[in-house]
């Protein structure tokens, strides 16, 4: 288990903390405790929430892209102050009292954050539909624009935008199927226009992959996102996982992922 601050900017208020604790909850974590600020940017919500360490990045993801998000962070909440506590929040003005700006959350320090560079990954997603399939260009350009700890959810979120835009481009009019046939009819003959792959036995195997080479840092997760992207909507409603096993910038001959549900 883990326990995560998570600080959102919306421009509205109104529902803000039930849309968003509802995708906490659908991510299999709880909600601890929770705080609504306003300043001149718009409402801030900050939430402490407790649930599946292997959950984390889809929670995080799934709360970033969210259509009331515009800015968003998250960090380990261990050893920070109780909210309550925290100078960022202001307490809501008593009847005849003019409002008080509360100042904007601290920000999270930068060994703690571990979610996407949404702004970045929002800034290459155009540049990823024009050129397609000749996106590893604007793939390398995303992994050295974003914090090092951001790199790895940067990569995974562009691949589910990417391969959300790729189904419903290519994909969208059929009906709803079986994991393993969406696999065959939809992700391989995806895939196969980024790379060189093959489907064995559950395992989805890249040869060559631009984006792994020995002895650099994996690019896997761009084509975990990606193969969840272009899955979700092909599927019975059921969440799709995307697991890396081996990586050829760790040694491995080829980099193969595990898809399940």
């Amino acid at each position: 288990m883990i326990e995560l601050e998570v600080q959102v900017l919306s421009d509205r208020r109104e529902g803000l903390l039930v849309e968003l604790g509802r995708v906490v909850v659908a991510n299999g974590f709880t909600l601890v405790r929770q705080r609504l600020s306003q300043d001149s940017r718009g409402t801030w919500l900050t939430m402490i929430v407790r649930g599946p360490t292997d959950r984390q990045l889809a929670m995080e993801e799934a709360l970033a892209t969210h259509s009331r998000v515009l800015s968003f962070e998250a960090g380990i909440a261990e050893g920070r102050p109780p909210l309550a506590a925290q100078s960022a929040f202001a307490q809501a003005p008593g009847p005849g009292h003019a409002p008080v700006a509360a100042p904007a959350p601290a920000p999270l320090s930068p060994m703690q954050s571990a979610g996407p560079d949404v702004h970045q990954v929002e800034s290459t997603l155009p540049q990823l539909a024009r050129d397609y399939p000749k996106i590893y260009p604007w793939l390398r350009n995303l992994e050295h624009a974003v914090a090092a700890d951001a790199r790895e959810a940067s990569l995974h979120l562009a691949g589910r935008r990417t391969g959300a835009w790729v189904y419903k481009r290519d994909f969208a009019m059929g009906a709803k199927l079986s994991l393993v046939d969406a696999i065959k009819r939809i992700a391989v003959p995806a895939m196969r226009e980024l790379a060189s792959v093959d489907w064995r036995d559950g395992q989805m195997l890249i040869q060559n992959s631009p984006l792994c080479s020995p002895g650099s840092q994996s690019g896997c997760r761009f084509f975990s996102g990606y193969l969840e992207g272009v899955l979700a909507g092909s599927v019975e409603p059921q969440t799709v996982f995307v697991r890396n096993l081996f990586c050829r910038s760790h040694g491995a001959a080829s980099c193969i992922l595990e898809i399940s549900h």
